[in-house]
Formats: C-alpha cells, sequence, structure tokens
C-alpha cells in the first residue's frame, strides 16, 4: 500500500478510536470505489492512476473481509494486527501515547479529559471519495451514527432526520412532522444535528403571530435576521408546532391559526416570496425551493386517538395491556390537530416517536450521553449517583411525562444544594433520601 493511502487510513481512524466512536459503522471502500467506477468517474485518469489507486482500495477493503460494512474498532484492530512492527517501532508508538498521557488525569472525570468528544467534533471514516482526507460526503449512514451517539432510541426518527438531512444537502427539500410526547427526543434531535450543520434554525412555534402585528415575531422574521445564502437553504423545525396549529378565532371570527399556516404554506410550497422590513423600511425577496420544514410537538389529541392497548400474557400468565402508536397520516392531521389540508398533503412523511419508558431513562442515566455526563462536562467537576437514585429518578420522570427534562431538573437542583455547602469540591456525590 502506498504511503498515502495509508497515512489517510490510519489518521482517520486513530482519530475516530480517539474520540470513542469505535462503535460507528464504516463503509468498505470497495463499495465507494465500486459506484464510482460504475457512474464514470475514473473514466478520464490514466490507467496507470487508476490502477495505483485500485491496488490501494483493494488493500484497504481486506480489513473489511469482504462486508460491505464494519465498526471503526474493528477495522482498526484487523489493521494493526495485519501490520508488522518491530520492537523499536512499538516502542515509539508507546513514547507518544506516554507522552499524551502525562498530560492528563484519567481518575477524575473522563469526559472532561478528552482531547474532543463525539459530539462536538464528530470525524468522517475513510472513505467517500477516495484518498481525500479534507473532502468528505455526509451520508444517511453517518449522519445517522452520529444521531445514534448522541440520541438514545427513537430509531425511526433518526433514520427520517438523517434522510431528510441528507436530501436538504443534495437541494432535495423535505417537510416532515414528528409526533411524540414531552420529553422523547424530538426536538434533542434537531439541536444535536444544528451543532454540525449551521443551516438548521429551531423556532419556537407558539411565539410565531400572522403578519400585521407589531412587536411579534413573524415568518418573515425568520428569513431576514440571516445572510441571503444561509436564509435560502435553512432546514427550520418549528418546535411545539402542535400548539401552533391550535384554533385560534379571533373577536371578527378570523382562525389566525389558519392565517399562519397560508403563509407557512407558501414555503413549503418553494415559491419565492418577498417579505418586507418595515423598521428598515426595505423588501427581502427570498426563494424558498431549497427550503425544508419540519414540524415538532406532541399532538397528544391525535395520538390518543391512534394509540390502540392490545393485550398480552405477563410472568404468571395474566394478561397485560401494551400501547402502541397506530401510523398517523395527514387525514389525522386534518381531523385531530387542526392542520390545514393543502399543508397536511405536503408533510412528506410523518414520524411518531414512542414514549420513554422507566428502563429508558434508567439506560440514559447510565450512558454517554446521560444528563449526568453533560453537567459533569460543563461545570468541570465529577458527579456519582448511586443506582437506587437512578432508578428512583427515572420512575418518576416516566411517571410525570416530562422524560430528561425531570432528570435534568432533579440532578441540577441536588446539585445546586451540594455546591452551595462546598463549592470548591470537585467530586459530588447524590443520594436521594429513602422514602
Amino acid at each position: 500500500m502506498k504511503r498515502k493511502a495509508a497515512k489517510d487510513f490510519w489518521k482517520t481512524y486513530i482519530s475516530l478510536i480517539a474520540r470513542g466512536c469505535a462503535h460507528t459503522k464504516r463503509v468498505n471502500p470497495a463499495v465507494t470505489f465500486t459506484k464510482q467506477v460504475k457512474s464514470g468517474d475514473f473514466d478520464a485518469i490514466p490507467d496507470e492512476k487508476y490502477c495505483s489507486m485500485l491496488d490501494d482500495v483493494e488493500q484497504l477493503s481486506s480489513f473489511w473481509d469482504k462486508m460491505p460494512t464494519g465498526t471503526a474498532g474493528n477495522v482498526f484492530q484487523k489493521a494493526l494486527a495485519r501490520t508488522p512492527l518491530s520492537e523499536k517501532e512499538i516502542s515509539q508508538l508507546a513514547g507518544i501515547l506516554a507522552s499524551a498521557s502525562a498530560n492528563v488525569s484519567y481518575m477524575l472525570n473522563d469526559e472532561k479529559n478528552m482531547a474532543s468528544s463525539p459530539d462536538d467534533n464528530f470525524e468522517p471514516a475513510f472513505g467517500g471519495t477516495p484518498f481525500d482526507e479534507n473532502k468528505f460526503e455526509w451520508t444517511p449512514q453517518s449522519i445517522y451514527n452520529y444521531l445514534d451517539y448522541n440520541i438514545y432510541g427513537q430509531t425511526a426518527a433518526k433514520r427520517a432526520a438523517a434522510m431528510l438531512i441528507y436530501n436538504h444537502l443534495h437541494n432535495n427539500s423535505r417537510n416532515i412532522l414528528m409526533a411524540g410526547a414531552t420529553g422523547c427526543g424530538k426536538t434533542e434531535i434537531w439541536r444535536v444535528l444544528s451543532k454540525k450543520f449551521d443551516f438548521i434554525k429551531i423556532i419556537n412555534g407558539p411565539q410565531l403571530c400572522c403578519d400585521g402585528w407589531k412587536g411579534s415575531y413573524h415568518i418573515k422574521d425568520i428569513f431576514i435576521s440571516e445572510p441571503r445564502e444561509k436564509a435560502e437553504s435553512m432546514v427550520i423545525v418549528i418546535d411545539e408546532a402542535d400548539k401552533l396549529f391550535e384554533p385560534a378565532v379571533g373577536g371578527g371570527g378570523t382562525d389566525f391559526s389558519y392565517k399562519i399556516q397560508n403563509e407557512l404554506l407558501k414555503i413549503m410550497d418553494g415559491d419565492t416570496i418577498t417579505f418586507v422590513d418595515e423598521q428598515k423600511n426595505t423588501s427581502y425577496t427570498v426563494d424558498c425551493s431549497n427550503v425544508s420544514v419540519v414540524f415538532c410537538g406532541s399532538f397528544e389529541t391525535m395520538l390518543k386517538a391512534k394509540t390502540m392497548d392490545s393485550g398480552t400474557i405477563g410472568f404468571g400468565g395474566e394478561l397485560q395491556k401494551e400501547s402502541k402508536i397506530a401510523e398517523c397520516t395527514e387525514e389525522d392531521l386534518i381531523a385531530y390537530a387542526n392542520v390545514r389540508r393543502e399543508i397536511a398533503g405536503r408533510i412528506q412523511q410523518i414520524i411518531t416517536l414512542n414514549k420513554l419508558s422507566a428502563d429508558d431513562l434508567e439506560k440514559i442515566l447510565e450512558s454517554q450521553i446521560s444528563p449526568v455526563k453533560k453537567i459533569e462536562k460543563q461545570q468541570g467537576i465529577s458527579i456519582i449517583v448511586d443506582e437506587r437514585t437512578r432508578r428512583a429518578w427515572a420512575d418518576a420522570a416516566a411517571e410525570s411525562g416530562l422524560g430528561c427534562r425531570y432528570i435534568r431538573s432533579r440532578l441540577q437542583s441536588r446539585l445546586d444544594d451540594l455546591v452551595f455547602e462546598s463549592p470548591y469540591a470537585k467530586e459530588f456525590v447524590i443520594s436521594a433520601p429513602e422514602s
């Protein structure tokens, strides 16, 4: 294998392992290379260069053992095992790692001592355009992998979000709707994605009002505060959209919800819209053909109507109830959520998210995306929460219906009490009082 290809590979995979992304799936470079050959990407290059590239790809693909994908950790391990290293080379590598180790304390806050976290610096695997480490094309799988590291469960929602971003990057705008209980992760998916894609703009649905109302936030304000390039290529995420759709009938009988939907309809249709900035006495024209819209909300009435209880046999043979939400359609949006038919007809996909159970919430507390770890990182401290407290918080959060928001609130409240007593401490042990 030539040195350039080998260096690209090792640099990428060492970076992935060091950043905790060993579990992410990587596409076999032979798969990508074959697709490029079929599409004619290499037709114009000399045979000598093509053969050289093919040789590198064939050697790299051996680390995947003829499989189309493999985890970064497994690929790295196989590559390392097949690379002969002398005792001197091993000693040199150990020396580099030892120098890095001397600069950190592993016992105090592992998360803080990482050079960077996957949430902040997720890097793509070797692949895409062969041998160009500076060029990376986001794929649906790589977008999903990034979400999967930072969001627990909700596979269907993460896949839908990944596909929307992928299509949006290729100038194929989409409009989707995510419905689910408070705290299930629907808005968090877009917060996480906004760290990587600055064209995502999250706004609070209930604050939107009709054009003509003074001193309020209008549809035009979404656009006129942004540079034109961003304004014409945004993914607009409307949080609490179900509140926006609720009937808001004024004294004259006008449903202002419908008026706002009329304005949204022009965006979803990809029209070119001219807004008037009254403060600056100027007009602002926006081409919305590359703008995507995402509606997020609890849509409680609709989901309640679509929830079916089925009987299941539990331990001891007793009959237990299991709730499942049936697939929601545009007719359900019209019937239960006051969504205009014109709007519903322009929503390409409706995704329902599962309510997080106590077991789910406990797993989140034990994972790398735990609110505990996030607060540790933000405040540079170490927090220990005992097993009984984690379970108690998970049970209470599931019962409250607030999900992770409840847990974070309880955690921060208890931590504030401890910091008030010991403001200079670097480690805090949290244990809920026994009931």
